[in-house]
């Protein structure tokens, strides 16, 4: 993920430092830079396990670099293919960092990309930001996806996470127990009333977006998820982040908030935010990713710091 100047996110695993990469990595990308590199100064946060650095050249300019291998992690390899084949074709009214170069070489893959200065999002939201991201969103909810984008079925494989979870009641906790019926009756036919046509980030975290410290505008980064789907995806993933990783006002506020978001979007826009709670709680019981000891706790507290916003949606939803 690109950071902005002295920002910290939460982290599930080290990164390996920009030094790491090997000289022949460093020089291709010194080559796309157009300058060389007199400074590297190494970012943390975020789920890949490979280097992000911001890079300052001899010219003046900075950009952000980020670097993974296939030996290091392949999944994330992948994930870093995928972004370039969407931000290759991103339209320019998207808010997104612009991709200035790629360099792989079959082992290693590197993003270049344009340096956003500015703090991200969150965790903890403000209300600022929150209102920064919220109209990021309402400018890619009238955007149609370029041709070749992934479904949202496709990036999505399973939000049955409480249909599942439904076969184990001895993993519920009370409040799950009393509800499950509801919980997965709410999102039965998501495979349907989350597709269409307009594009989606699909991965709307505050640490996943840079408030621009120029112009405040939110700025959305790592785009390996970008897919196409309903024009209200982005906008639901926002109220669950908002809830799930808490506001800078306190709980009250930040309830209010995630509902607030989701005021005027269509009841499945509901049903979605309890789906992401359901994936999340759901993934929280399978066994953890290597190096990512944190991650299953992670979504376990997402899950649970949706429920109170989950008592508020479904009494608006007809299953």
């Amino acid at each position: 993920m690109q950071e902005g100047e002295g920002a910290v996110t939460a982290s599930f695993t080290a990164r390996l430092p920009w030094l790491a990469v090997p000289a022949t990595l460093h020089r291709a990308v010194q080559h796309c830079a157009g300058a060389p590199i007199i400074e590297a100064c190494d970012v943390q946060g975020g789920m890949s396990p490979g280097p992000a650095a911001v890079l300052t050249l001899g010219n003046g300019a900075c950009v952000f670099v980020k670097a993974v291998s296939k030996a290091v992690n392949a999944s994330s390899y992948r994930l870093y293919q995928q972004e370039v084949t969407v931000l290759k074709q991103l339209p320019a009214q998207v808010p997104a960092a612009q991709l200035l170069s790629v360099v792989e070489d079959g082992e290693w893959i590197a993003l270049v990309m344009d340096m956003v200065r500015g703090p991200t999002a969150g965790p903890p939201w403000t209300t600022a930001s929150v209102t920064a991201a919220a109209e990021a969103c309402a400018t890619m909810a009238n955007v149609i996806a370029p041709p070749g984008l992934p479904t949202v079925r496709e990036r999505l494989p399973d939000l049955d996470g409480w249909a599942h979870l439904a076969t184990d009641p001895e993993c519920l906790s009370p409040w799950e127990r009393r509800r499950i019926t509801r919980l997965a009756a709410a999102v039965t036919g998501w495979r349907h009333w989350t597709s269409g046509r307009h594009l989606s980030h699909h991965d709307v975290r505050g640490d996943n977006i840079i408030i621009n410290a120029v112009d405040g505008r939110a700025v959305l980064i790592d785009w390996g998820y970008g897919c196409s789907g309903a024009p209200w995806l982005d906008r639901a993933l926002l109220a669950a982040d908002v809830m799930a990783a808490g506001h800078r006002d306190g709980p009250d506020e930040v309830r209010r908030q995630a509902v607030d978001l989701l005021t005027g979007l269509p009841a499945d826009a509901a049903r979605f935010v309890i789906a992401q709670a359901g994936m999340w709680r759901r993934n929280s019981t399978l066994p953890a990713h290597p190096g990512m000891p944190t991650h299953r706790r992670w979504q376990r507290e997402r899950a649970t710091a949706l429920q109170p916003l989950i008592d508020d949606l479904l009494p608006l939803i007809t299953t």
